[in-house]
């Protein structure tokens, strides 16, 4: 860095030289006036962009060989102009150094037209490449279960909080001179707002410019696991490497090793913290170290902000918001009566102004009344806020229809742990089995849309540079609040066990919970964290079309009772822990004969596959950040018919994949194959070309995949390829022009492709989705449809680059 910033300074200096020798000879000498003009102009056009490498070369810090070539141009320029003072009547040496001084304009202008963009190219591939890291760094975080990252997004319009947020200042960003951490507890019950409170807070500017990149934030739950949380908490200032820990002792105690080498103030945000021993295990004794801690307790012995309801106008203000579209009519036609009424009966409480208002949204106002009614009954109840609460919750579901699909839906998240993102492609594998859901996603979607605008989940953003491909949930996801979610298992769990159409079963340490000897459900989910150890009794699930495992062991078994799920379609298998998990147990094909969809996340696959793959009625295989090794290694594999029925594969995050296995080139079947963010992956087998009814190939974000397979050109029915963002990407197929059924290439970041093959121009009609550098590529193709969707690379790259790489 320091050696960047001296030829900085040596590029500026040569700059400046350079103008003064210019206005110099101007004003000395009239013999070149035009020419010295013009080179001067140049000179002024072009310092505001030498400024801005210069920055840039310094948090690059690029080496002093970068510009030296440059900077020789600029003294040999400033020699030049001087020479031109003393050349007064010698009309032969006026007239070479006019046409020197031309050369030296156009060389100028063509450094910067082409040396500097060969170089901006460089550096912004560079920049791709750690920016692609950085998002797996990232995702490894969002999978890892450690449930600990960046500050988390803020979701619509937030009423009500900026004076909290001012309030709550007060008490963390001004110094107190202590030299201990001072610790403050935002209490209050659930749905009140204290996530919401905490994380406006993170982003507030005054709060960023005390603490920097030095904000933390972990959301800890009923059942914490610390070494989980320390170990994403410090992965984050160690470039993705991954901390081991032999106890909670060693990892807080790594984490106070941590914080004695910050030089700064920093910041940790304790979400969702039901124990206070976890509070008391993070505090150190450090000047300048703060934590913010969010409970239902109040946890007297640190410092307290109450959170209380919010008053009569925020409450109003925020229940239209819910209830009402901007910029709708319908207000028009709702009394502000029955909005004041509807607002007194939710209490002012956040949560249930946001869930009640969304129910209503778009609805005739004699749902409106009918809503009034059901919150008004029990109005003089002695429950506690809480319980009042669900209890109005509960009510206000009832302007569902018995059997609303959207209401099944929400119930349906109930299935999946608290405070963990829930997949929309996961969802969709459920939906499509017990809804009928198309398997483009387009109905899941709008199911999602639907309960993200009531309220009943939220649905997170969507990348910048999203662009649907194939299946409209590939890139979405939605979490829940813990209250609807404890809502949604309540109401799913009104009948004996035996007889539930869901049947959701948290197993936490040495619990072992006895189940029915039969079970009706269809749906059955079971949650165990890392202590739990025991065999489940053997019972009967003859009815289940959707098992769902959340785990977060090393090594895990599955339920003997497996066997007994006849009529079991959807699988959906996920360790939140930190380690992969290496899976045993898993039943033989001939009992999972009906199975159509597995989904597999942070497991190790090589114990299972060849079970796997002789299922015969297997559709959909997702594969999430999975260790795959050698387990499509046909050596290892003695199964006749391998995925007979297989319409779509999905790798994404497979660290360990460097081709795609031969063996899996047979899947006559195969519909679409999307292989994503599989930075090792560098090939593709020759005999990819077998996979003829391929419809849909994704390969985004695969950053070491250098080329595709010539043999692609027998795939006759491939209509869309998804190449965005392979960094290495430097040809394409020969005969690609022999696609006759593709029409979309998206390919976005494939900054090492330089030319098209001949064949391109038989590709007709198509459409290209790239960012503008691409474009250029296809200018001279008048039938293609080029779509420029150009992504913010500068502010990416400065995100990304200052504060140790921090993801705050």
């Amino acid at each position: 860095m320091a050696e960047a910033l001296i030829i900085g300074a040596l590029v500026g200096d040569a700059v400046s030289k350079l103008s003064d020798a210019i206005i110099h000879v101007m004003k000395t000498t009239s013999q070149f006036r035009s020419k010295l003009t013009q080179l001067h102009q140049t000179i002024t056009r072009i310092n505001p962009i030498i400024n801005e490498i210069q920055k840039l070369n310094q948090l690059l810090d690029r080496s002093k060989k970068e510009t030296d070539m440059f900077i020789d141009q600029l003294k040999g320029a400033e020699k030049l102009v001087r020479k031109c003072e003393h050349i007064k009547w010698n009309f032969y040496k006026r007239y070479t150094h006019s046409l020197k001084l031309d050369d030296l304009n156009a060389s100028l202008l063509r450094f910067f037209q082409i040396d500097v963009q060969l170089q901006e190219a460089r550096d912004v591939k560079e920049v791709l490449v750690v920016v692609k890291d950085v998002q797996r760094i990232m995702e490894d975080h969002r999978r890892s279960g450690g449930r600990a990252s960046s500050v988390p997004l803020l979701k619509g319009n937030v009423i009500g909080f900026d004076d909290r947020v001012r309030e709550l200042k007060v008490l963390l960003v001004k110094d107190s001179g202590v030299d201990d951490c001072e610790v403050v507890v935002v209490s209050a019950a659930g749905g009140f707002g204290k996530t919401t409170l905490v994380t406006m807070f993170c982003h507030d500017p005054d709060v960023q410019e005390k603490f920097g990149g030095n904000i933390y934030f972990a959301t800890i739950s009923n059942t914490p696991n610390l070494k989980v949380v320390i170990k994403n908490l410090l992965q984050k200032n160690q470039g993705g490497q991954q901390p081991d820990f032999t106890s909670d002792e060693d990892a807080i105690q790594q984490w106070g090793s941590f914080l004695g080498e910050q030089k700064s103030a920093v910041l940790l945000v304790l979400d969702d913290v039901w124990d206070v021993s976890v509070v008391k295990a993070f505090k150190f004794k450090l000047p300048g170290y703060k934590i913010l801690v969010t409970s239902r307790s109040t946890f007297t012995q640190f410092r307290k902000y109450e959170l209380h309801l919010l008053n009569h106008q925020d409450a109003t203000n925020l229940f239209r918001y819910s209830a009402f579209s901007e910029g709708g009519s319908e207000c028009s036609n709702i009394p502000d009566e029955l909005v004041d009424e509807l607002v007194k009966c939710c209490k002012r409480h956040p949560l249930a102004l946001s869930v009640i208002g969304g129910l209503l949204k778009g609805t005739h106002m004699a749902n409106w009344q009918i809503m009034l009614n059901k919150l008004s009954e029990g109005q003089k109840s002695v429950l506690d806020l809480d319980e009042d609460m669900r209890l109005r919750l509960a009510r206000s579901l009832d302007v569902f229809k018995e059997g609303s699909e959207i209401k099944e839906c929400y119930l349906d998240l109930g299935l999946f742990p608290e405070d963990q993102k829930i997949a929309a492609t996961a969802l969709m594998d459920i939906w499509i089995s017990l809804y009928k859901h198309d398997e483009k996603g387009s109905a899941t979607l709008n199911n999602l849309f639907e309960l993200s605008s009531k309220n009943l989940a939220t649905l997170l953003p969507i990348r910048k540079d999203f662009v649907a491909i194939a299946n409209y949930c590939d890139e979405n996801a939605v979490m829940q609040h813990d209250m609807m979610r404890m809502l949604a298992i309540n109401i799913s769990s009104q009948e004996p066990a035996e007889h539930r159409k869901r049947l959701i079963v948290n197993a936490v340490g040495q619990n072992l919970p006895q189940l029915p000897q039969t079970i009706n459900a269809r749906l059955f989910s079971i949650s165990t964290d890392e202590a739990f150890s025991f065999q489940w009794n053997d019972i009967r699930a003859p009815k289940v079309e959707v098992f769902v495992l959340n785990f977060m062991s090393k090594i895990y078994m599955f339920p003997q009772f497996m066997q007994n799920m006849e009529s079991l379609t959807v699988l959906i298998v996920t360790n939140y822990g930190y380690y992969f998990s290496d899976l045993h147990n898993f039943p033989a094909p001939k009992y999972l004969s009906r199975l159509t969809s597995i989904r597999l996340e942070h497991v190790s696959i090589s114990s299972i596959i060849a079970s796997i793959l002789g299922l015969v009625n297997l559709q959909r295989l997702s594969l999430i950040m999975c260790k795959v090794g050698n387990s499509f290694d046909e050596t290892n594999l003695k199964t006749p018919n391998k995925f007979p029925s297989l319409l779509e594969l999905d790798i994404d995050s497979c660290d360990d994949l460097l081709t795609f296995p031969t063996i899996l080139c047979n899947l006559v079947r195969l519909k679409k194959l999307s292989i994503t963010n599989c930075h090792e992956l560098s090939s593709l087998s020759e005999a990819f070309g077998n996979l003829t009814n391929l419809e849909v190939l994704r390969l985004a974000s695969c950053s070491n995949l250098t080329v595709l397979p010539e043999t692609m050109r027998n795939l006759k029915k491939l209509s869309i390829i998804d190449m965005s963002h392979c960094l290495s990407l430097c040809n394409l197929p020969t005969h690609i022009g022999e696609l006759v059924s593709l029409r979309t290439i998206h390919m976005r970041g494939c900054t090492g492709l330089h030319e098209l093959p001949v064949s391109i121009k038989d590709l007709c009609p198509l459409e290209v989705i790239c960012d503008e550098e691409t474009s250029v590529l296809w200018s001279h193709l008048k039938d293609v449809k080029v779509q420029v969707t150009e992504e913010d690379r500068f502010s990416t790259f400065l995100k990304i680059m200052p504060r140790g790489m921090h993801f705050n």
